[in-house]
Parts: C-alpha cells; structure tokens; sequence
C-alpha cells in the first residue's frame, strides 16, 4: 500500500520518465514499459484535469478536461 502515500508530483515523475523513454524510443519503448509505469501514466492525467470515459460511453461528454486544482 505504500503507493497510497505517493504524492501527486511523485506520480508526474515517474510518468514523465516513462514518457521520456517512449519519447527516445519510439513504440519499442511501450512493450518494455511496467504496469506501475503505466498507471502512473494513467494517474497522471487524471491529476492533469482529464476526465474517463467509460468504454461502453459511445458519445464523448462536451467537456472532457477540466481545470487543475493546483500547481505541482
């Protein structure tokens, strides 16, 4: 459970790095990417103001991002 105690900037790090190798290696980096990593990915734009859609949601809402609440 020690991933409940992350903070929000600590998750941005982390998906950011991954970004990086995505960013450097194009789609060989994707296959190498952990699920932390991954999640973190997800995690991070959920903390950047990006709202889910669920799957079986044909009709995206009008507004699907929304504001940060604070800086990070």
């Amino acid at each position: 459970m020690a991933d409940a105690l992350r903070s929000d900037r600590d998750i941005l790090i982390s998906a950011a790095r991954a970004l990086g190798r995505v960013d450097l290696y194009g789609n060989r980096a994707l296959t190498g990417l952990s699920l932390h990593q991954i999640e973190d990915m997800a995690l991070a734009l959920v903390i950047l103001g990006l709202a889910p859609i669920p799957p079986l949601q044909l009709q995206a809402p009008d507004r699907i991002v929304f504001p940060r609440l604070k800086e990070f």
